[in-house]
């Protein structure tokens, strides 16, 4: 046994174990947020929550936007987009007569990472 535990607490050992333990580690965690889901709200200019706004989930390549998908908020302003594959990608609002949010970027660890926005798309008139 005291020939083992020497070997155990070598520098190597302890570099490259605790390398695999991260790796793992990542992976899991990986496997559990890889689902693809995006969830927010959009809110108009007075904070309050905006039924029926149209939310766009775009990929912008080198010099083209391609809309990937749509989706409509609920009463409380929510949205939901669910099997999505990128990594990098934009997120924009409007309803016509309440306003518009440009396009946000948003960049993930890794493709189809779920997201819940902290922070609303605001609507903003005029724009």
């Amino acid at each position: 046994m005291r020939t083992l535990c020497p070997f155990l607490l070598n520098r190597y050992v302890i570099t490259f174990g605790s390398i695999a333990v991260l790796v793992a580690a990542w992976n899991v965690y990986v496997a559990m947020n890889n689902d693809g889901v995006i969830t927010g709200r959009v809110v108009g200019p007075d904070g309050r929550p905006v039924a029926g706004a149209t939310v766009l989930l775009s990929e912008r390549s080198l010099l083209v936007s391609t809309v990937r998908a749509r989706a409509l908020t609920d009463a409380e302003g929510a949205f939901r987009f669910s099997g999505h594959r990128l990594y990098h990608l934009y997120l924009e609002a409007e309803k016509e007569g309440m306003g518009r949010q440009a396009p946000t970027e948003f960049r993930l660890y890794f493709k189809g990472q779920n997201l819940v926005l902290r922070e609303p798309l605001h609507l903003t008139p005029g724009k």
